[in-house]
């Protein structure tokens, strides 16, 4: 007898599921963190509409995550500060993971996009160096010096919008588009959060177009130990069909 839908796991396979129902919780996670400054047009030439970028501030970042209910990994992405109507956050254009559980998890459930690549994250003297390859090329590259004590709040983070963007699965199907609004947790660790110098680079790739953010004015590195939970979202805009 076929399985029952009452019976049906999380998510595919129905009976062996490739990861849990969120919230999805990581744990000690190492966090490199460039502040910087870039164009704003270039900003709005990744954001989709009817997202507002409302500064030309940007954040790019690179974490190692040793525990997690996805399993451990990597993650890295790039983050710019937009708007739709009250909801104030972030977006990211750009989002990397280290394997296919929180690559799938991720795309299927809020739309987050994301691509395998090899992120690694180590310590070279006195900085702390995080890069992202995919086929051969490194399409973001972050230094930060570990100088003084630093707070998570002098970054402009926040809850995080993305774009549930699944096409049709047969002819004529329109695809599911969603704008969704989700109110993750970061927080830092009492005395394991620091800033100093910092230095963003992205090597040119038109497949992966990380360089379009490229940076007008670095204003500060950051290294840490944080703890994060990411919840399910909100559907904030439902995409009308063509």
């Amino acid at each position: 007898m076929p399985v029952k839908v009452t019976n049906w796991g999380y998510t595919n396979p129905i009976i062996a599921p490739l990861y849990p129902k969120p919230p999805i919780y990581w744990v000690g996670a190492k966090v490199l963190l460039v502040l910087y400054e870039a164009d704003i047009s270039a900003i709005e030439s990744v954001v989709p509409e009817p997202l507002e970028v409302i500064s030309n501030q940007v954040i790019a970042w690179i974490s190692d995550l040793p525990m997690g209910t996805q399993g451990p990994g990597q993650e890295a992405c790039i983050y710019v500060r937009v708007r739709y109507k009250d909801y104030v956050g972030t977006y990211e254009p750009f989002l990397y993971v280290g394997h296919e559980v929180p690559l799938a998890g991720g795309r299927e459930i809020w739309g987050f996009c994301k691509k395998l690549a090899n992120i690694s994250l180590t310590f070279d003297k006195e900085v702390v160096l995080g890069e992202v390859e995919r086929r051969g090329v490194k399409i973001m590259r972050l230094q930060a010096t570990i100088d003084e004590p630093a707070s998570l709040s002098e970054l402009p983070l926040g809850p995080v919008f993305s774009l549930k963007y699944i096409p049709g699965a047969a002819e004529n199907e329109p695809p599911l588009r969603q704008l969704v609004f989700t109110r993750a947790e970061l927080k830092a660790r009492p005395g394991e959060f620091f800033k100093g110098r910092g230095s963003v680079s992205f090597e040119r790739s038109e497949i992966d177009p990380t360089y379009l953010l490229s940076p007008t004015r670095v204003i500060a590195g950051y290294y840490g130990i944080c703890d994060m939970v990411l919840p399910l979202g909100e559907i904030v805009y439902r995409y009308p069909e063509e």
